[in-house]
């Protein structure tokens, strides 16, 4: 990379100096000393001319010996042909010649002149190439061996503060770079993070399973009373792998199977019809407060598992005999749902961390559940251009806030 834009550079310059180079050729703009040469043989040849015309060939020769002293780089002789161009006189009188006497010269003295200005410059040119070169591609071999250390897996690397230039185009490569790799690292660490809790929820069912297959294989008389435990174990799994399944779904951005305009009010009666059918143990109830209509375009079925889970979210942490409340209204921006519960609220640091998979707040009312609900909740919401968020109630309780626009979905997912 250094050698090419070393290169590309040096050829710019060394072409710009051929280029004046060959203009100084063909304008005819000869060095001083050609110049003064070229002058003092003219006027010389003029000179002994004229003598010449008036005292013959001897007076020429006696005229150049009483001025020779000043021009010792220069000889009069006889020139018997006539042909030179600086052949003074006729054949009929003799002519002469006026000769020039070149001294030796060595080293770049024996180059043309114009080749000394082309050499320094093209040394010049290439001692300053090669420092901008190495300056341009700096950054970039930063750039470069970020690249190569992201791909050999060191995923903290980082290289905003090691560019060392006031670039801004470069400055902003490499802030992207790290906002990638930083995207990046949470991805692979968030991804490593969900196989281990996925594995570890398998394996604890799996576990009951075997211990229960060893029990009826010791004693089959006692797999009629294992049979129910193993069903419930079966149906965890399986919840589980549906689970997985939707939130990768959702994770990977396939499009909706069913974008049509309702009333989510419809789907929240029947969620709370369910609810109160469920909590009629523990005595817990849940009701709905808000406008009478909640119309808006999405997919129902994501929808509703959404709300189902938060509001089965906020049954399971609720204790005996209290009240779960469910509100929604209308704004000009779109439906804002809220879910409230009387639990022992979350830890200000969870707050956010709530809506990640297998993330469970260890409270004296823990869920049993897998820690995918709001999980699944949160990416619903996201994909329909939606907000989700959790706050903990002054009087106690979580509450959280579903906020989801009224036109279709932005980024549209199964």
């Amino acid at each position: 990379m250094i050698v090419r834009v070393f290169g590309f550079i040096w050829s710019a310059t060394f072409l710009t100096l051929l280029l004046f180079s060959a203009l100084i050729y063909f304008v005819d703009l000869t060095p001083p000393e050609d110049v003064r040469r070229r002058t003092e043989t003219e006027l010389l040849i003029t000179d002994l001319g004229l003598v010449y015309d008036r005292l013959g060939p001897s007076g020429a020769r006696s005229h150049f010996g009483t001025i020779a002293p000043g021009h010792p780089q220069f000889r009069l002789e006889d020139d018997a042909t006539c042909s030179d161009p600086a052949t003074i006189g006729t054949p009929a009188r003799g002519c002469l010649r006026l000769v020039h006497l070149e001294t030796a010269r060595d080293g770049l003295s024996l180059a043309p002149p114009i080749l000394l200005p082309l050499f320094i410059g093209a040394l010049v040119s290439a001692v300053m190439a090669i420092f901008l070169s190495r300056w341009l591609t700096r950054p970039l071999r930063d750039v470069s061996q970020g690249l190569k250390a992201i791909a050999g897996g060191r995923l903290d690397t980082r290289i905003l503060e090691r560019l060392r230039t006031s670039n801004s185009e470069i400055r902003d490569l490499g802030r992207d770079f790290d906002l990638a790799a930083e995207r990046l690292q949470a991805l692979t660490e968030g991804r490593n993070r969900l196989f281990h809790d996925i594995s570890h929820e398998i394996r604890s069912p799996l576990a009951r399973l075997r211990a229960a297959v060893g029990l009826i294989e010791v004693n089959p008389a006692k797999g009629a009373a294992l049979a129910g435990r193993m069903e419930c174990d079966i149906a965890r799994l399986d919840r589980l792998v549906d689970e997985i399944l939707t939130l990768a779904r959702l994770d990977r951005g396939e499009p909706l199977s069913t974008v049509e305009a309702f009333d989510l009010l419809d789907i929240i009666e029947n969620i709370i019809s369910d609810a109160n059918f469920e909590g009629r143990e523990n005595e817990i109830s849940v009701i709905y407060r808000g406008d009478e209509k909640l119309e808006l375009t999405g997919n129902p079925e994501l929808l509703h598992r959404a709300c189902e889970n938060v509001v089965r979210n906020a049954l399971s942490y609720s204790a005996h005999g209290e009240t779960v409340s469910v509100t929604g209204s209308q704004n000009r921006d779109g439906i804002v749902l809220e879910i409230a519960d009387t639990g022992p609220g979350v830890p200000n640091s969870n707050l956010k961390a709530i809506f990640s998979p297998f993330v469970r707040v260890d409270t004296e009312t823990a869920s049993k559940g897998i820690g995918l609900g709001l999980a699944i909740a949160a990416s619903a919401v996201r994909s329909h251009g939606g907000e989700i968020k959790a706050l903990n109630r002054e009087q106690g309780g979580l509450l959280i806030r579903i906020s989801i626009p009224f036109g279709p979905p932005k980024h549209s997912f199964v």
